[in-house]
C-alpha cells in the first residue's frame, strides 16, 4: 500500500525538527559546562589561590627570618672564637608562586654602612675595667653603625620588614607593630643585691648595596680584626651604665629592654629605661628616637665589642 503525499511531508518535517533539537541540546550542554567551569575556577582565583599564595608568602617570610637569625648567629661565633674570618648565609629572596597565575614575590635587600638616625653610645662611670686607675670609659658608634635591612612586600600574607641592626633582628610590620624578633647579646642577672651584665655591641661596614633576586644570595661576614672585651674582672667595684640607643624601632628596643629587666628580676629604679617619645609604641613619622638605659650598681660588666665586614651577592667576598 503506498503512502501519501502528505504522511511524507510530515515525516520530513518531524525529522528535520528532530535534528534541530539535537542542536539545540549539544549548545546547551556546552554553554552549561562552560558556565561550570567558570564557576569553579573563579572560585579558585577567589578562595583558593589567595590561601594558596598567603601560605607560600609565609613560609618565605619565616624563611628570611630564619637565615636572619643564621647571620646573627654566625656574627655570634665570630666574635667569641675568632674563627672562621668568613662565614657566608644562604638568603632566598622570592616566594614560591602558582604557575601561570600568580608571579612570586620578591624581596629587597639593601645594606647600608652609615645609616642616617642609627647610632649606639655608652658611658660607664668611674671604677670601670681597672679600680686603680678609676677612669671613665666612653664608647660612641654614631653613624657607622651599619645595618642591613630587608624589605618583603608579601600581597597575601602581611607586608613585612626585617633590619639587622646592632646585633639585634627587628621585624616590622607597620611603624607601630615592631619587635626584638632575635635580641642581641644583653645578659642581665641578678644574683641577691648585685647585678652583673653582659653586653655586645657590633658594627657592620662595607659598600652600600642593594639586591632584588628572584633566586638564592650569599650575605659574607668578616671579623674584622681580634674582637675586643672589656671587663672589670668580677673586682666588686660599683659601676654604673648608661647606654643609649638611636633608632627608627624605639617601640622594639623599649620592649625588649623592659621584657630583659622583669626577667632578671631587676626593679625600675635599678635600671630605668626612657624614651624621647614617652608616650610608648606610637607613629615614629620616620623620625629616629633615642632610648635610654641607666643600670646602677653594676659588680660585674663585661662589654664585647665586634666589627665585620658585610658583603652580598653570588660568590661576592
Amino acid at each position: 500500500m503506498g503512502v501519501s503525499v502528505r504522511y511524507r511531508a510530515q515525516w520530513a518535517r518531524h525529522r528535520r525538527f528532530r535534528k534541530h533539537r539535537r542542536g539545540l541540546v549539544a549548545v546547551v550542554g556546552t554553554l552549561l559546562s562552560l558556565l561550570v567551569f567558570l564557576s569553579l575556577f573563579g572560585t579558585f582565583l577567589t578562595f583558593y589561590l589567595p590561601l594558596w599564595m598567603s601560605d607560600n608568602e609565609a613560609t618565605f617570610t619565616g624563611g628570611v627570618s630564619a637565615s636572619l637569625a643564621q647571620l646573627q648567629s654566625n656574627m655570634v661565633l665570630q666574635a667569641e672564637t675568632g674563627a672562621p674570618p668568613v662565614l657566608s648565609t644562604p638568603f632566598t629572596m622570592s616566594s614560591a608562586a602558582v604557575p601561570l597565575l600568580s608571579v612570586p614575590t620578591t624581596a629587597t635587600l639593601g645594606f647600608l654602612p652609615r645609616t642616617a638616625g642609627s647610632s649606639v653610645s655608652l658611658v660607664t662611670s668611674p671604677n670601670f675595667l681597672n679600680a686603680s686607675y678609676k677612669y671613665l670609659y666612653k664608647q660612641n658608634l654614631g653613624g657607622s653603625l651599619g645595618t642591613l635591612l630587608l624589605s618583603l612586600p608579601n600581597r597575601y600574607f602581611s607586608a613585612t620588614n626585617f633590619e639587622l641592626e646592632d646585633g639585634a633582628v627587628i621585624q616590622t610590620q607597620g611603624d607601630t607593630n615592631q619587635l626584638v624578633a632575635y635580641p642581641p647579646i644583653f645578659e642581665l642577672q641578678k644574683t641577691g643585691p648585685e647585678l652583673s651584665l653582659t653586653l655586645m655591641l657590633v658594627q657592620m661596614f662595607g659598600n652600600a648595596t642593594r639586591l632584588t633576586s628572584p633566586g638564592t644570595i650569599e650575605v659574607y661576614s668578616t671579623l674584622l680584626g681580634e674582637t675586643q672585651t672589656l671587663r672589670n674582672n668580677n673586682s666588686g667595684v660599683v659601676t654604673s651604665f648608661f647606654l643609649n640607643i638611636t633608632t627608627h624601632y624605639p617601640c622594639a628596643w623599649t620592649t625588649f629592654f623592659t621584657q630583659s629587666r622583669i626577667a632578671a628580676n631587676v626593679n625600675s629604679t635599678q635600671m630605668q629605661i626612657t624614651s624621647l617619645d614617652t608616650s610608648g609604641c606610637v607613629t615614629t613619622g620616620g623620625l629616629a628616637k633615642t632610648v635610654n638605659i641607666y643600670i646602677s650598681n653594676i659588680q660585674s660588666l663585661t662589654l664585647i665589642l665586634a666589627n665585620f665586614q658585610v658583603s652580598a651577592g653570588i660568590g661576592v667576598v
